[in-house]
């Protein structure tokens, strides 16, 4: 998969461990991924790039944020 046409792939958990694990894992399969652990900037992040992004991965429990809040907001955002 040429990086040039590969989805563009957001992942937001709060274990550094487990983004970056999913980070790499993605990368290798060919994917362009960016992860967070912070839910805040990667909605800042996502505000700028959402006309690029084919995916949000996230954790269903982030102790930041309601999960149904987060979609909400993410939802919103990607509908502009």
């Amino acid at each position: 998969m040429s990086s040039l046409s590969a989805p563009f792939i957001i992942v937001i958990d709060d274990e550094k461990d487990l983004a970056s694990l999913f980070k790499e894992f993605l990368k290798k399969e060919g994917y362009n991924v960016v992860s967070f652990t912070d839910p805040e900037l990667a909605f800042e992040y996502c505000a700028e790039t959402a006309d690029k992004i084919s995916l949000i991965l996230t954790d269903l429990r982030m102790p930041v944020c309601l999960d149904y809040s987060l979609r909400r907001t993410y939802e919103k955002l990607i509908a502009k």
